[in-house]
């Protein structure tokens, strides 16, 4: 209770307030196959770009593809590119495996877009990315952190099949 307390008075604690139902346990690859689209809750939340004034537009056709042979797809995905500090959109294919993030269960992502995005928008050429898994049992939502973690400004996308 004292140490509660001291956090309190020292501004708070800095948590991650979605961390609480990041998967501590690893699942296995058949949970994590299927088509994911960005949820609901996702779209009628108001997302701050970090260091800027700006919001982050996400469309509703944003769509994660994970296949069995560890083949991933991604379609009209956002992505924060720093330091400018600018969105990007990802479209493309790639691969995806199982990983950690501290206690928490990942999917590591590479995605090759589908043009070339530094030409266009600055982007990087390559996409690199961890979904962190969100639920305590199948099936997962990918879970996307926007800037600093203790925000909570995030977008997740369920399983639709």
């Amino acid at each position: 209770m004292g140490i509660g307390s001291l956090c309190g008075l020292l501004a708070g604690c800095q948590h991650d307030p979605w961390a609480d139902q990041f998967l501590k346990s690893q699942p296995a690859n058949g949970d994590l196959v299927g088509t994911y689209r960005v949820d609901s809750d996702t779209l009628a939340r108001r997302i701050s770009i970090p260091m800027s004034t700006k919001t982050l537009t996400i469309s509703q056709d944003a769509e994660i593809v994970l296949s069995a042979d560890h083949k991933a797809q991604f379609l009209h995905v956002p992505e924060i590119h720093e330091p400018a500090i600018q969105t990007c959109v990802v479209s493309g294919a790639g691969s995806w495996d199982l990983g950690r993030n501290d206690a928490y269960f990942v999917v590591n992502v590479q995605i090759q877009p589908q043009d070339n995005p530094q030409l266009v928008d600055g982007c990087e050429p390559t996409y690199y990315g961890q979904l962190i898994l969100y639920g305590k049992k199948p099936p997962y939502k990918l879970h996307i952190t926007i800037g600093d973690p203790d925000s909570g400004d995030a977008m997740q996308f369920k399983r639709v099949n």
